[in-house]
């Protein structure tokens, strides 16, 4: 096309079908412009024509169009279908969708068609329209959703429509305008196009009917997805043909502006897989000016099994780069230069011993994938083994030889087998890595099965380095080689429990733990911190758009908090952790706080160390004791020598005292040597190092256990020490008293409890009689502190399983103290309220008496500003709950309530109860009127009640008044309170909770299983109780069941465990409510549920954690 005004002539080359039936079966297309020194650029070539693809692809878009057929009967449509893509700055027109991808017959119910579209310069798209012509025998159309992938602008839009397109159906409309989900909308790093030539050699059979794909790797191992370079079979049957030049245009990744290798192959599939290769030239458009750069890589090797080394797959460096630029004249420069710094092709000897057991050895196909800091060799078969005919035998090493681009630091390696044949069960002992150019060897320790019968069944793994060795060759005259370890980087993983959108953590600006002063803004609006954890399931991630709203008291709640990920993040990811800041409504105090903590867990160096048991860790602190937690395997943790980290969110229970581990003996490797764990607060970097050095097994080791407790460890000083408890137990002077069932105990105290004690080995032979003490010794346990409480238990088995139980003394010897717990109840099925389980407070606290006067310690803190302080007195009154007490005057001798300093006073006055506010004033010594105006700036007060040791903060940073009289004052309220250990004891009394529990009016929905329910409090738990009652068909269809249960109070309750055992025919059970009534203040609290606990229906569980509904 000529302009003859600005003497100017544009070329629009197309080399193209339009027809129906070829190419793309399109019958339109849109052309670009292109400068006519590339047209002109291969005339001196006889016969050759200009190959424009490249610069005619980076000037177009390619959408990608997949289209959802809906899963409705009679959903399919016969029509011609036809779709119309609108962007901000042009449409495509009409566009056939006739050519699909993937399905020869198109649109047919449930069915996803895949079609490529091209356009030039739409911009973003903003609308779709789709429809069809009614032809056919089946018309209607039912149309679920439209996907567009735009790869060069990296845009991935789902087009919702949920409709038919059908005259009889919906609105009768067959033609539909549908707009982009917002929400649903993927951003990721927009795709570049290459041109990439193959030049097949011209020698015997070089041909192949293979599918040949090409990955590209640029600096630091960024490498694109491995891509098959043909569409379909007939393609594959056109393509790399003896001496043929084959060229295609691709959409793949950028891996920047040096292509520092190629990985090249086939899947050795068709009549003639076998293919010599010449070379591959790939070319590029450069990033700055019109041009365009060609890199040629030579490969004149066979891809065979059947020629040459048997490899299908050939790694190819650069050898030369041919640069083309437009320059500003209109001519093409071309130059060519030698690549000199090309990456080394290495050979590496890969050794693979297999385990010495019973059934070790395989006959499957067995593949292998190294990876190191440069990138990978892709995945290779080992197909010819060195030393033996017959592969991965019992006991056996085998050696093979892989050629590829230099790897740099080997660090990891993914191994896997295709169960093929009878005997494919593997047990791989480990994999041995020789770098042959550099004598670096890399060690990779297995000692897994890969099987699809054993263990978890998985068939593939991947395996981190152990160590790397250097091999010094030693010469007669060397007396010592110098040695240069170095550590490779040990594999650690971030990870999350396994939920979908597990847990938000919500803390407002400035709030530490226990809710100090906010930072006020303008409007009551305060920012909000949030870290959100993603779980680590397989569809644990969503590219949605995520909201928080913080509901505080009083039902105030903030607006919708959008959580809008950064730029060049498109998704929630599986085992992410993202951080917000947000600016929301101030709700008030949020009263659960989480700390974050860095859990790293390592497994000893030892053979068979490794685990697939089920691993379970509770942590004590000084503040509370978390729940029970699993720490899941996924894949591949906790295997011999491997340090796993996790990221835990607990309750502020610091400082950590000590945690449990327990393994359930689970899996084909049951057994597990658990070396340290180390947990560090992700906020305060506080660090605590728990060391086991020790096997958990009932089958290996001195211990022979599945459980242990490990004392913190920080600074190198242990944060518990160990301690003795004997335990006695009085059995009560009635009837019948005595018990031949098996007993139980566990003991309470400030750093959590003991677990199960069982009372075996007793003083006496034969046990719990009647009027009998028994005396039992735990050595060498972890020292609880103050103790709090008992529970005891028997399993109601024997002849005469029934138990009065006098009291409990449990004495400390390192402590020298003895703490009673008495009962004076039966434990037994037909006595009593027929418990078999009972809670027992410790009766030590009662010696305090409250009744009469209590001493209160005052501590005021003058703030550190200029005339901050007073020679004048001050006075107090204390607010409690109960009562009000008298004005306590604070008098200043010896220079107090100076600048900056913190003054003690103590006093006496009747008990107040829970101290909720403070007045404070400001008085002259001598009762005389004030002449001038002055001030105490006060910045803090805390008072301490000294016989339980409650504290109260009170954050004041006011300035009181000076007066005459105690008429002018201020009042402030209690912003945090630290409850001392012993006013939690006593709040430890015996209530009786009434629980009501709904059985679901659905078909099967009642069961005959035994029930079991365990409630949590903020005083702990009432440990698993039975439901039970005699002579009664329980949790029938419909129905509703009343139990009363006696355990110590549990205050605020925070959550019901219900669970059943599975046993009877008739186990299912849908599960509608819980309600639990204390009886002693008559609050209810209700636990929705609504779901099955069934092993066959819903999610196959048949235990559930209800929370509960206010």
């Amino acid at each position: 096309m000529d302009n003859d005004y600005f003497f100017r002539r544009y070329y629009f080359p197309c080399t193209r079908w339009l027809a129906v039936d070829e190419d793309d079966g399109q019958i339109a297309r849109e052309l670009v412009a292109v400068d006519e020194a590339f047209m002109r650029k291969d005339e001196d070539e006889e016969g050759a024509g200009p190959t424009l693809g490249l610069e005619q692809k980076s000037m177009s878009t390619t959408y990608t169009i997949k289209i959802k057929t809906g899963e409705k009967k009679y959903a399919g449509t016969d029509s011609n279908v036809f779709a119309i893509l609108f962007g901000e700055n042009d449409d495509t027109g009409v566009i056939n969708l006739r050519s699909c991808k993937n399905y020869k017959n198109k649109f047919e119910k449930g069915m996803i068609n895949e079609f490529t579209v091209e356009a030039v310069d739409l911009g973003d798209l903003e609308k779709l329209r789709i429809g069809h012509d009614n032809s056919g025998g089946s018309s209607g159309w039912f149309l679920d959703w439209v996907e567009i992938d735009a790869a060069s602008q990296g845009q991935r839009l789902r087009f919702p429509c949920g409709r038919w397109l059908d005259k009889g159906e919906d609105d009768g409309a067959i033609v539909r305008d549908l707009y982009p989900a917002e929400l649903q909308t993927e951003l990721y790093m927009p795709f570049v196009p290459y041109e990439i030539k193959i030049y097949t050699s011209d020698v015997f059979a070089a041909g192949t009917d293979a599918d040949v794909f090409i990955v590209l790797y640029g600096r630091k191992g960024v490498c694109t997805q491995q891509k098959y370079l043909c569409v379909n079979k007939r393609e594959r049957r056109l393509y790399f043909e003896r001496g043929a030049e084959d060229m295609f245009i691709v959409e793949l990744e950028d891996v920047g502006e040096v292509i520092e290798k190629i990985r090249i192959g086939h899947d050795n599939r068709g009549t003639n897989p076998g293919w010599h290769l010449d070379r591959v030239e790939i070319r590029r458009q450069l990033r700055k000016g019109k041009g365009s750069e060609t890199n040629i890589f030579p490969c004149e090797s066979w891809l065979a099994r059947s020629e040459d080394d048997g490899e299908t797959v050939r790694e190819l460096v650069p050898s030369d780069i041919i640069t083309e630029k437009l320059l500003r004249d209109g001519k093409l420069k071309v130059t060519e230069e030698e690549v000199e710094d090309a990456l080394e092709t290495h050979i590496y000897s890969v050794s693979v011993r297999t385990g010495d057991m019973y059934g070790a050895g395989t006959d499957a196909n067995v593949f292998l994938t190294i990876y190191g800091d440069l990138g990978d060799t892709g995945e290779r078969k080992l197909a010819k083994s060195e030393k033996n005919k017959n592969k991965f035998e019992r006991g056996a090493v085998d050696t093979f030889t892989i050629e590829a681009v230099d790897l740099g630091q080997v660090f990891k390696i993914h191994i896997r087998h295709d169960n093929a044949m009878m005997g494919a069960d593997w047990y791989l002992e480990q994999v041995e890595v020789l770098d042959q150019d550099s004598e670096e060897v890399y060690m990779f320790l297995c000692e897994r099965w890969l099987s699809k019968k054993k263990e978890d069944k998985r068939i593939a793994r991947t395996f981190f380095i152990k160590v790397k060795e250097t091999l010094i060759q030693i010469s007669a005259k060397c007396s010592k080689p110098n040695w240069d370890w170095t550590e490779m980087p040990t594999r650690r993983k971030r990870r999350k429990r396994c939920q979908l959108w597990k847990k938000v953590q919500v803390r407002p600006h400035n709030y530490s733990v226990c809710f100090p002063m906010r930072l006020q803004y303008d409007n009551n609006i305060i920012p909000y911190h949030f870290t959100l954890s993603t779980g680590m399931d397989r569809d644990g991630s969503t590219t949605a758009r995520v909201f928080v709203i913080i509901i505080g008291p009083n039902d105030v709640e903030t607006d919708r908090l959008w959580l809008d990920l950064p730029e060049g993040k498109k998704c929630f990811a599986a085992g992410t952790m993202e951080h917000f800041v947000c600016y929301g409504t101030d709700v008030g105090a949020i009263k659960r706080v989480e700390v974050i903590y860095s859990v790293s867990v390592v497994t000893g160096d030892t053979q068979c160390a490794g685990t697939d048991t089920r691993i379970f860790l509770t942590v004590f602190g000084a503040n509370g004791t978390t729940e029970e937690m699993l720490l899941a395997k996924n894949e591949d943790r906790f295997e011999r020598d491997q340090e796993d980290t996790f990221t835990l969110e607990v309750d502020d229970i610091a400082p950590l005292k000590k945690i449990r581990v327990r393994i359930d003996g689970s899996g084909s490797r049951p057994d597990w040597f658990l070396d340290r764990m180390l947990m560090q607060n992700l906020t305060t970097e506080e660090t605590f190092l728990f060391t086991y050095e020790n096997w958990l097994s009932k089958t290996k080791g001195p211990k022979r256990t599945r459980e242990c407790e490990l004392p913190a460890v920080v600074d190198e000083e242990e944060m518990v020490e160990k301690t003795t408890y004997v335990i006695q137990v009085q059995t009560g002077d009635a009837i019948g008293a005595g018990t031949d069932a098996n007993v139980f105990v566990m003991v309470f105290g400030e750093y959590g409890d003991t677990g199960t004690l069982p009372l075996k080995q007793s003083t006496n032979m034969n046990k719990f009689e009647r009027k009998m003490k028994d005396v039992f010794r735990f050595p060498d346990m972890l020292s609880l502190g103050e103790l709090s409480k008992i529970r005891v238990w028997h399993d109601d088995k024997g002849p005469s399983p029934g138990w009065r139980l006098d009291y409990i003394d449990v004495k400390d010897e390192a402590m020298d103290q003895t703490f009673r717990f008495p009962c004076d109840r039966w434990l037994a099925k037909n006595e009593d309220d027929k418990q078999i389980m009972r809670e027992l407070a410790c009766a030590n606290n009662d010696a305090i008496d409250l009744s009469d006067k209590t001493k209160y310690e005052i501590a005021t803190t003058t703030a550190n500003t200029d005339d901050a302080s007073t020679t004048e007195n001050a006075w107090i009154v204390l607010e409690g709950r109960k009562a009000r007490s008298k004005e306590f005057v604070l008098e200043n001798k010896k220079k107090k309530f100076l600048r900056g300093a913190t003054d003690t006073f103590e006093f006496s006055s009747k008990h107040v109860g829970e101290i909720a506010g403070i007045c404070v004033g400001h008085i002259t010594k001598d009762g005389k009127k004030v002449k001038h105006e002055a001030f105490w700036h006060v910045m803090e007060v805390v008072v301490t009640e000294q016989e339980l040791g409650n504290k109260y903060f009170f954050h004041c940073d006011a300035q009181i008044p000076l007066a005459a009289k105690k008429d002018k004052f201020l009042t402030f309220e209690c912003f945090k309170s630290i409850e001392s250990f012993a006013s939690k004891v006593r709040k430890l009394v015996p209530v009786k909770y009434e629980i009501i529990v709904i059985t679901g009016d659905v078909k099967d929905g009642g069961t005959d299983s035994n029930v079991f329910i365990t409630i949590y409090g903020v005083n702990g738990d009432s440990g698993k109780r039975h439901l039970r009652q005699s002579f009664r068909n329980l949790f029938e269809r419909g129905r509703t069941n009343r139990f009363v249960l006696e355990m110590l109070d549990l205050g605020e309750l925070l959550r019901v465990r219900v669970e059943h055992d599975g046993s009877s025919l008739h186990c299912g059970w849908f599960l509608e409510c819980v309600e639990v009534t204390n009886t002693a203040n008559s609050v209810t609290t209700i636990f929705q549920c609504g779901k099955w606990l069934d092993r066959r229906k819903a999610d196959g569980q048949i235990e559930r954690v209800l929370y509960p509904k206010y």
